[in-house]
């Protein structure tokens, strides 16, 4: 399918989970993503933050059950700077201010956070609506993730977080997409790099 067509079907999918269902999908995604960072003992891991109402994954959830599995790991999340396609990254911590942006997603306060290069980072968690077989994700259109990834050293780790499993193929892949590492789903990890598992 294109991804017109799999944004629309994907985000009616999500519209019309049942609440608790959700809940029980995000603690799972949340628990196969803690059993790999056990293992792989990531120094700095940036995480997407989710839209207000939008029932993103949960990853507010994974940011303080973290926090206390891995209290020496840093934790980043991602400001979209105003009138750009770019994005800058900031330490987020127990005491971070986040404001929220035009499109209601939670963002560090660039004034008052540490701001760090994307070279520092391990592993990203990148949003998504679906993925498929190669380890392509559909995205929401905005390019931001498209951009920000090549700026990443070679070995962090793209980690996609998804509700739902994958799709046999997104049909209209371009220049500008960047194949996951790797997905975490509720039922399991697909991994397109023979990552340590």
């Amino acid at each position: 399918m294109k991804k017109a067509a799999l944004r629309k079907e994907f985000l009616q999918k999500r519209k019309e989970a049942d609440e608790r269902w959700l809940i029980e999908k995000n603690a799972l995604i949340a628990q196969n993503l803690e059993k790999f960072v056990l293992i792989n003992h990531f120094k700095t891991l940036h995480t997407f933050l989710p839209q207000l109402g939008s029932r993103e994954i949960h990853t507010s959830y994974i940011i303080e059950s973290f926090r206390i599995s891995f209290p020496t790991m840093r934790i980043a999340a991602p400001y979209i700077v105003p009138g750009t396609r770019e994005m800058e990254h900031f330490l987020i911590t127990p005491f971070t201010h986040l404001v929220i942006n035009q499109w209601r997603i939670p963002e560090p306060d660039p004034v008052t956070s540490e701001k760090i290069r994307p070279e520092e980072i391990d592993i990203v968690l990148v949003p998504l609506l679906a993925f498929d077989r190669k380890g392509y994700r559909l995205g929401y259109g905005g390019g931001y993730y498209d951009r920000f990834l090549p700026q990443t050293r070679p070995d962090c780790i793209k980690m996609g977080l998804s509700l739902f499993e994958e799709v046999n193929e997104i049909a209209d892949i371009d220049a500008f997409d960047i194949p996951l590492d790797a997905c975490i789903t509720p039922e399991r990890l697909y991994d397109f790099k023979s990552l340590k598992a």
